[in-house]
């Protein structure tokens, strides 16, 4: 289009310029006026070549077509005979006479025909010769622009293209970080910013597994540890129970209840760590929510562990939120956040101390701060973090956000899941 329009702007250009020197030229040449005083005895000549008479139309005609830009007219006997349009005087159209005004015209020429002497009268129009001249002209260098102008913008095309083609063939090398480039504002580029984008997503996908393989690794390393420690102690006590090494059965019983703790501890830790792989294995996408009142689930949810919490000794410093709300979650993943907070809390929180829980609703936000003490005894206890990964991952799947935090024997848990506003009543 652009190239089009541009052409199109050139054609009219040179028109106008090339009429405005040709009529420039006219006026101040004699040429057209040489031409105009050649025509009349070349016609004489040709006449008196093939000795035509006035009723050689077809003949005269023949002239009239090879001399171009002139109009012929015959009369005789001040009677129209002949005329290049094709108008006559007959019997019954008289009217088409010989002008007075044109008896003394210069351009009326007596000429001696086979059969009589007529008057003849020309018309001439050379000049339309070179306005026509002007008009191809002007029609060949447009379309020569316009196909300049469009092998220019293929060519840009092409070499877009082609830089395109190199710098994929960067990214097939391995170089993923070697930006694509952008340019202009069409299929090109948007098939450019599709690749950029793709290599971004390839990039952040590749750092999330390399993230994943080392906080696997590092799992493994740190799961062996805390495995093999206690199935070490509960292979020995299981040694001595068999080669009956110990001293009473008093001593029988000791072996037997720590053979049984280490025994559920291996368990707490294989469940842990089966907990793990299963919620960092499920899609996003795998988990069917559902909306809920979110009082009526908080207060459901907060009851079961008080009750824990109040059976182990602690003491629990409740403030629940006023303003009705709905929010959408998967029940079973979002109970087991609070199953692994809680449980650490039974594990390692003083009970001498309150536990803070408190909820509220901030803009479109629920914001639930947890707050304990951590015990002495408890204060370089080493562990795994599985549970506080798996409640971040799980949070993250509700469009949420979880933070741990310790400040001296100071521990806090602040979580806020985004609550749709259509379903928020106030």
């Amino acid at each position: 289009m652009v190239s089009f329009l541009l052409s199109a702007a050139l054609f009219l250009w040179l028109q106008a310029t090339g009429e405005g020197l040709l009529e420039h030229y006219l006026t101040k040449s004699t040429f057209i006026e040489k031409q105009e005083k050649s025509a009349i005895p070349k016609f004489k000549t040709y006449v008196s070549e093939h000795h035509l008479s006035l009723k050689d139309h077809d003949q005269i005609t023949a002239w009239v077509r090879d001399a171009k830009y002139i109009s012929l007219y015959i009369y005789s006997n001040h009677k129209l005979l002949y005329s290049t349009d094709g108008y006559t005087s007959t019997a019954e159209n008289q009217k088409v006479m010989l002008q007075p005004s044109l008896t003394h015209d210069p351009l009326l020429s007596n000429i001696e025909f086979a059969d009589t002497t007529a008057q003849v009268y020309m018309e001439y129009f050379f000049e339309y010769k070179y306005y026509h001249i002007i008009t191809i002209l002007g029609v060949i260098l447009s379309f020569l622009f316009f196909i300049v102008l469009v092998l220019f913008f293929i060519n840009r095309k092409t070499s877009y293209i082609g830089v395109l083609e190199n710098e994929i063939k960067i990214l097939e090398g391995g170089n993923l970080t070697y930006p694509i480039t952008m340019k202009g504002n069409d299929e090109l580029s948007s098939l450019a910013e599709s690749i950029n984008e793709m290599r971004k997503s390839f990039i952040e996908r590749l750092e999330s597994e390399e993230q994943a393989r080392v906080a696997n690794s590092e799992l493994v390393t740190a799961m062996s540890h805390d495995l093999r420690t206690p199935l070490t102690a509960l292979v020995g006590y299981l040694d001595i129970i068999e080669y009956k090494k110990y001293q009473n059965n008093e001593a029988l019983t000791k072996y037997i209840h720590s053979s049984r703790e280490k025994a559920y501890q291996i368990k707490h830790l294989s469940d842990k760590l089966f907990e793990y792989f299963t919620v960092f294995n499920t899609e996003d996408n795998d988990l069917e929510f559902e909306t809920y009142d979110g009082i009526q689930l908080m207060d459901q949810l907060m009851d079961e562990q008080f009750m824990l919490l109040e059976n182990n000794g602690f003491q629990v410093e409740w403030e629940p939120g006023s303003i009705p709300f709905r929010m959408e979650l998967h029940l079973i993943s979002f109970r087991r956040v609070f199953d692994n907070i809680f449980s650490n809390i039974i594990k390692y929180a003083d009970t001498a101390d309150t536990v803070s829980i408190q909820y509220g609703i901030t803009d479109r936000w629920l914001m639930i701060h947890i707050q304990n003490t951590i015990k002495t005894e408890a204060q370089e206890v080493h562990s795994t973090g599985i549970g506080l990964k798996t409640c971040q991952k799980i949070i993250g799947q509700h469009r949420g956000e979880i933070a741990f935090t310790r400040n001296g024997n100071q521990y806090s848990v602040n979580l806020r899941l985004l609550v749709n506003t259509a379903l928020t009543h106030t």
